[in-house]
């Protein structure tokens, strides 16, 4: 993670390219009228690379539930995605074919930090994708932010929603660290235990449990 995503009209053929889960240097995914494209906003302008568009948080695509893992995959049926911002002709899917190397997200600790204090969707959900994980390893949210370099939420997100694989994607990136260095992020967990979970039929990351953000941290 992060993924370089393809969306498809079913109506014209054509579509866009964008990345998910680049939470420190994306706000997030934008349907632009403008343009007729998906397009990521850079945290840095906040505009519109294509005509300088300044959208709100409030007009950012949640593609949560709509993007697949690699190959396809989703627990259930992907949601229906936005209208063709090309043709209008008929709502997108997605294709995820590409994954990049979590060390984009994990190593940028002086860009990660300079957006604390802004709630905005690509971070929202990437903050949602980590509490399944946090949960299913018994891992200390507060090592696990750190770790990330993500402040510590004190108020419901702007979405609370989370993305099939960018929880993929965290998981495997903690459970195979936590293989080597059981401990590192606070969990009581065995290097066993830790494998069987992972790669072994545990159970799996479960659905968060219905604590709000702040609650986590008392």
């Amino acid at each position: 993670m992060p993924y370089e995503i393809q969306s498809r009209c079913g109506a014209c053929g054509q579509g866009d390219t964008f990345l998910i889960g680049n939470w420190p240097e994306h706000l997030g995914v934008y349907v632009c009228a403008e343009c007729h494209a998906l397009v990521n906003i850079p945290v840095e302008t906040g505009q519109c690379l294509g005509c300088g568009q300044q959208p709100s948080l409030q007009d950012f695509y949640d593609y949560s539930f709509a993007v697949p893992y690699l190959g396809g995959q989703m627990p259930g049926q992907p949601e229906q995605g936005p209208a063709c911002p090309k043709c209008q002709g008929a709502p997108l899917t997605f294709e995820n074919n590409v994954h990049l190397n979590m060390g984009m997200v994990v190593s940028g600790a002086e860009k990660a930090r300079a957006t604390w204090g802004r709630d905005y969707m690509e971070k929202a959900i990437f903050m949602n994708s980590a509490l399944p994980i946090i949960e299913e390893f018994e891992l200390s949210p507060v090592k696990i932010f750190e770790y990330f370099n993500l402040e510590i939420p004190t108020a419901p997100l702007i979405t609370e929603r989370i993305s099939f694989p960018i929880v993929l994607d965290i998981r495997t990136h903690l459970g195979t660290a936590l293989m080597v260095e059981p401990e590192l992020f606070g969990g009581s967990l065995s290097p066993d235990e830790v494998r069987t979970r992972l790669w072994g039929g545990g159970r799996g990351p479960q659905v968060p449990s219905q604590k709000r953000w702040w609650q986590f941290w008392k």
